[in-house]
């Protein structure tokens, strides 16, 4: 079993920064500092799409990411593509991911995005009621009706979706009630369950225990399903990894080096999880990313995990698969550092892991008699 990353190189490219047409109140991205109209420069486009695509020796991801990068306007995407067209060695893998809360989404963008193969990843956190509780416009008004148009309007040109379902105070006692609106009434088939990133101590952060009964909740309804097959992204990657596979998620890998940030000015930075401050790597208009990615101040975040988990983590069970987590739940210095969700991940892979390695084991089984490598 290996903890080395998949060999793909992804950048998450925030071209209009922070900016939202959306006021979600447990947004963790620095809401309400961006400069209104601030699209990222087409010369900042240029010397990104460059440098990824001349140093990187494996396919390459271009993850568009926001505040809400539909703020930057259709025209800024078709400018993207044509200059990766312009710039890809022949062969080249590439790809485009996109996530957005839906609301301008509309058959010009549902057109482009599907025509260029765009995986796109569009936020809905259950049923209207439960939805609406925190991701509102400015005035108030929810936005779950909008999400759903957006999201029949991308099936409907065959574009593949994601839905990605932020787990919040709100919603998190009514796992049920979330699965089966994603999956019974919306028809999907790719879900991620991502934790709440709000502070600890705020009005929506996720009390102790209470992401971990949700996760075992939506286990036993995705493990009973026989008629179709839903894939629950943390669960496909813990099973895989189980299985033998690389860690793809990075909240679970051994380092965090998955990715690397690009802000609206060319800065770059390690995860999206801390832009800002001692973070800061250099800027793509002036650096080269090969000396970004070398830099001490990479290095540094990269090994975070190993030199600076929490002390508790070292006799864990779960150390394999969960690795200290994200280093964004840690709280608390030295030895009195601690997982805000280390409850969470404890109750539900003492509940699940027996399971997942039941279904890893069948799937090396399968592997084997198909005569691939595990």
């Amino acid at each position: 079993m290996t903890g080395q990353r998949p060999s793909v190189t992804t950048f998450l490219i925030k071209p209009v920064g922070d900016r939202c047409d959306l006021a979600c109140a447990h947004c963790f991205y620095r809401p309400g500092t961006g400069i209104p109209g601030a699209v990222m420069e087409p010369s900042t486009l240029a010397a990104l799409t460059e440098q990824a695509l001349a140093e990187a020796d494996s396919p390459v991801v271009f993850a568009w990411q926001g505040g809400e990068p539909t703020l930057a306007g259709t025209g800024f995407y078709e400018e993207a593509l044509s200059q990766q067209r312009r710039l890809a060695r022949p062969g080249q893998l590439i790809a485009n991911a996109f996530q957005t809360n839906g609301l301008s989404i509309d058959e010009q963008w549902s057109d482009l995005l599907s025509s260029n193969g765009f995986l796109v990843g569009l936020s809905i956190d259950g049923p209207a009621q439960l939805h609406n509780t925190l991701r509102r416009t400015s005035s108030g008004a929810g936005s779950h009706a909008q999400a759903v148009r957006a999201w029949r309007l991308l099936r409907g040109r065959g574009c593949e979706v994601n839905l990605l379902c932020v787990v919040h105070r709100e919603n998190c006692p009514h796992p049920e009630r979330v699965y089966h609106h994603l999956t019974d009434d919306l028809g999907a088939d790719h879900l991620q369950f991502i934790p709440c990133l709000a502070p600890e101590g705020s009005d929506h952060a996720l009390p102790a225990g209470a992401y971990g009964r949700f996760l075992i909740a939506v286990f036993e309804l995705w493990a009973a399903e026989t008629t179709r097959a839903v894939s629950v992204k943390l669960f496909d990657d813990l099973i895989l990894f189980l299985a033998g596979k690389p860690m793809r998620d990075c909240m679970c890998s051994a380092a965090c080096d998955s990715h690397l940030v690009m802000e609206r000015d060319g800065s770059v930075y390690p995860c999206d999880f801390f832009v800002g401050g001692q973070s800061l790597l250099g800027n793509v208009r002036t650096d080269r990313l090969a000396d970004l990615r070398a830099s001490a101040t990479a290095q540094a975040f990269r090994d975070r995990k190993q030199a600076e988990r929490p002390m508790g983590c070292a006799g864990c069970r779960h150390l394999d698969l969960c690795q200290g987590g994200c280093p964004w739940f840690w709280r608390g210095e030295g030895s009195q550092r601690r997982q805000a969700l280390c409850e969470d991940m404890a109750l539900f892979l003492d509940h699940c892991r027996g399971p997942m390695e039941h279904m890893a084991s069948a799937i090396r089984a399968r592997w084997q008699r198909a005569g691939r490598p595990g």
